[in-house]
């Protein structure tokens, strides 16, 4: 037996004796003093225990800004009278703009409008048809002809919003992650899984004393579930899966219609409760392992996991608090609904994520020693559960939660125990809490209470530490507070804290604020913005989720700091509705990537020959215009380069990670002309023209761009880079529907008390809208088209499963066709816009 072994059996004996000293020193901890620093030690820094550090992944990559000058010339007011063409927009497109629109255009020099009443839809040139993303093929029918400038026309005049380029940001990295998840960490964890399943199977069948057979019973039973989940799934479909023997191409949506049915088929609770049987456990093992399976893919209502019903019951009575894990959570949802993969890669993870070992209830903690033993004795599973972690954490975030490797570290200290209370205290509570009495309960007591092991744990995301610190259940008020905070939160709160004005203006319209919580809400805020001014550049740089909200971040500050020198259409207060709306939709589309891993809040309760001789003039060009959100831009192209970096760094070799490059590229080529539009720069166009003589005899002059063009580069070159980052799909040739479509859904918070019934907090986007904008600058003025993200807030009532991307997406679009996927519904019927939102429609404001 090794010395780690030999300390490990000796403490598990003094867990197993109840350690009555620890309980009651961790039972004793003074809850969070407000007036202290936080403490950003365990957001930040490595995790204990791992052999690879995620904060070194891609640090070669440093950021830099962009050195600019606005010439206030730009924030000049002019009239839309001398915009020459102005209607050719409508004409080009299909809509006529009131009297009441070209007003607004007038007064605030921009408008919104719903993209059914346009004949716009989204249309992709060449082989990216097969890779079409909705607002990218949006930009790719505005841009015109990409063959010939001279059919170019004032309407091909596009406006570059910062949704287009968040967008397509969001839909590599999810793409990235799929795929490391599907060729990685799936086939990984399954095998570590197995493995540990098989290990402690063998210990039970070893154990010679009733506390040891107890002790790896609960353990073997505990990884009995998610092997069940891992084992039963089938492999997804891959580009050979759509040819025949004789290479031919099969009709795809036969391909994958006949592929769903047989995939559905392995994803059932049935085929993992045959997969149970085949184990041959012993009755009682085998009705508790069951019962939780069953209850994991109903994925209904809160329960203790049957694995552990004895252990949550002793805790609750040790505690006086019920302790509940939400199963609703392991609702397959986000990007993990496409294969039978991942949706069991999903609920597999979920299981691991969410189930505790309370580090205060001894038997909880016997077996996360257990689970613990298991690793030190499997170096190469060790050595592959960290590099699984340290790309979690690059990815998404460091975990929240104390881990298997924690507890090894802690064998290395002369107190281990001691170790565990101060390692790790996590910031987010995720378990739901049913208390014997209102108000009597403190939040951060609660909180730690919920402290144990997660075999892999729920990552720390800042704004589920905001959503989780502005929220309560039937707890008391927090020390140093005369009001209790409400159960629920808002999008508003969180844009709020990465500076917000416009959000924080309109924070009195969420349908909890009241005379009875405001004042608390007011002093969370404050107390959430003096932790956050400590951070610096490096802290937000940590990683990619982190960096996701500085760049949210970047688009608020920058705006504000020179609001008074920017562009006549970003200075109205309707244009401070459209940025929220631009950063709540950014933000959605990280929660929705993050869904698996982020730890959620719960408070509670080409062309032929030459042609004929062609004499026509060149037409003049269509002058786009790029939204100069510099900042925002800077820290997008930062993240962007330090996770193709950090993939690199891990070894990683990925279908997309050239089209990452490609997105890189543009973004460079975008900063380039933003730092020419805030300098009042003239963009140059060189005309040429000389005689020529066609097959035919016909001698002419023609006219032909004699050099690079600013403006075909605008026209032409930022929607073909962004054809060229979409990402290709890792699950086959074909992009489903769902995918190509820009609605998503994500739920990001559960909230109740005795007084509010438990409601979600879902965060989601619709349909891209159209959005027309004045500019006049040294190339004069004109009218730009281009399209900006629309964002839902909204609760439902605790119940059922979650909300999927499929069902949500059922409000805007018709049917699942990959080649139909743009066909809307009614847009009569689709959901209401949040009234914070209201400048951008009715045009009065």
């Amino acid at each position: 037996m090794s010395k780690k072994q030999l300390m490990l059996s000796v403490f598990l004996v003094i867990v197993a004796a109840g350690g009555a000293w620890y309980w009651q020193a961790l039972q004793s901890r003074s809850s969070l003093d407000e007036n202290k620093p936080f403490d950003w030690s365990n957001v930040f820094n490595p995790d204990s225990g791992t052999t690879s550090d995620s904060t070194e992944f891609g640090t070669s990559v440093k950021y830099e800004s962009t050195d600019v000058t606005v010439d206030p010339a730009i924030a000049k007011d002019f009239s839309i009278d001398d915009i020459v063409d102005l209607a050719k927009m409508g004409e080009a497109y299909g809509f006529t703009l009131s009297s009441a629109e070209l007003a607004a255009l007038q007064n605030r020099k921009f408008v919104i409008k719903n993209l059914m009443d346009t004949n716009i839809r989204p249309q992709f040139s060449g082989r990216n048809a097969d890779l079409g993303r909705e607002i990218v093929g949006l930009y790719g029918r505005t841009r015109g002809d990409i063959r010939d400038p001279k059919l170019r026309g004032p309407e091909n005049a596009m406006l570059f919003t910062a949704d287009v380029f968040f967008t397509s940001f969001n839909n590599l990295y999810t793409e990235l992650l799929k795929e490391i998840e599907n060729e990685v960490f799936y086939p990984n964890v399954k095998t570590l899984t197995q493995k540990f399943y098989e290990d402690a199977s063998t210990n039970l069948a070893a154990a010679t004393t009733d506390a040891d057979q107890t002790k790896w019973r609960k353990i073997r039973n505990y990884f009995a579930v998610s092997h069940a989940l891992f084992q039963t799934a089938a492999e997804p479909l891959e580009a050979l899966n759509y040819y025949d023997n004789n290479g031919n191409m099969i009709d795809p949506a036969q391909v994958m219609a006949e592929w769903e049915v047989k995939d559905k088929e392995v994803d059932t609770y049935d085929h993992a409760a045959s997969f149970v049987k085949d184990l041959h456990l012993d009755s009682e093992s085998e009705t508790s392992v069951l019962a939780d399976l069953e209850t994991i893919f109903k994925a209904e209502g809160k329960n203790a996991p049957e694995v552990f019903a004895r252990e949550f019951a002793d805790y609750k009575e040790q505690e006086g608090i019920d302790f509940l894990v939400d199963f609703t959570q392991f609702t397959p949802r986000g990007t993990y609904t496409s294969s039978s993969l991942r949706r069991e890669y999903f609920r597999g993870m979920k299981w691991y994520i969410m189930i505790p070992f309370f580090v205060k209830s001894p038997a909880l903690t016997s077996y996360a020693y257990g689970a613990a033993d298991l690793m030190a004795q499997n170096p190469d599973a060790l050595k592959n559960y960290n590099q699984l972690e340290s790309a979690i954490n690059f990815l998404i975030g460091n975990s929240d939660d104390l881990m298997p490797v924690d507890y090894l570290a802690s064998l290395q200290s002369a107190d281990p125990m001691d170790y565990l209370k101060t390692a790790r205290n996590p910031k987010i509570k995720d378990l739901s809490a049913m208390y014997d009495e209102v108000g009597t309960e403190e939040s951060d007591d609660v909180l730690l209470k919920t402290k144990g092991m997660r075999f892999f744990s729920g990552k720390f995301l800042m704004d589920s530490y905001w959503t989780g610190f502005m929220t309560q259940g039937d707890e008391a008020p927090r020390p140093g507070f005369t009001q209790k905070l409400p159960p629920m939160a808002s999008a508003l709160e969180v844009m709020t804290l990465l500076g917000s004005d416009y959000a924080k203006a309109h924070i009195p319209e969420m349908d909890f604020y009241s005379d009875a919580n405001k004042e608390a809400i007011n002093q969370a805020l404050g107390i959430l913005a003096e932790q956050q001014a400590v951070l610096t550049d490096e802290d937000w740089q940590k990683n990619i989720a982190t960096g996701w909200l500085w760049t949210i971040n970047g688009l608020f500050d920058w705006q504000q700091k020179n609001h008074d020198a920017l562009p006549q259409f970003m200075q109205s207060e309707a244009w401070g509705a459209k940025t929220l709306m631009t950063a709540n939709a950014f933000w959605t589309q990280l929660r929705h990537a993050a869904i698996l891993y982020a730890k959620q809040s719960f408070a509670e309760l080409g062309g032929g020959g030459p042609g004929a001789c062609d004499p026509q003039l060149m037409p003049a060009p269509a002058k786009g215009y790029i939204e100069p959100a510099v900042v925002a831009y800077d820290r997008l192209s930062f993240i962007a380069k330090r996770l193709s970096q950090g993939l690199e760094d891990q070894g990683f070799s990925l279908s997309n990670q050239e089209r990452l490059k490609n997105f890189i590229n543009v973004m460079d080529l975008v900063q380039g002309y933003v730092v020419k539009e805030l300098g009042n720069d003239a963009l140059r166009e060189e005309i040429a023209s000389g005689e020529r003589t066609d097959d035919g005899g016909v001698t002419c002059i023609e006219y032909w761009i004699s050099e690079e063009s600013d403006w075909e580069t605008l026209r032409l070159d930022i929607v073909g880079g962004l054809e060229n980052s979409m990402p290709v799909p890792i699950e086959g040739p074909i992009l489903e529907a769902k995918d190509r479509r820009h609605a998503l859904i994500a739920d990001v918070h559960t909230g109740q008390d005795s007084s509010y019934p438990a409601r979600i907090l879902y965060e989601a986007t619709g349909v891209p809208y159209v959005i027309l904008a004045a500019v006049s600058d040294a190339n004069g003025p004109r009218l730009t088209i281009g399209f900006t993200s629309s964002h839902y807030e909204f609760t439902e009532l605790y119940g059922g499963q979650r909300q999927t991307d499929e069902k949500w997406q059922e409000n805007f679009y018709i049917g699942d066709d990959p080649y139909d996927a743009y066909n809307y519904t009614d847009p009569a019927t689709w959901p209401e816009e949040n009234s914070w939102y209201a400048p951008l429609f009715d045009l009065s404001q």
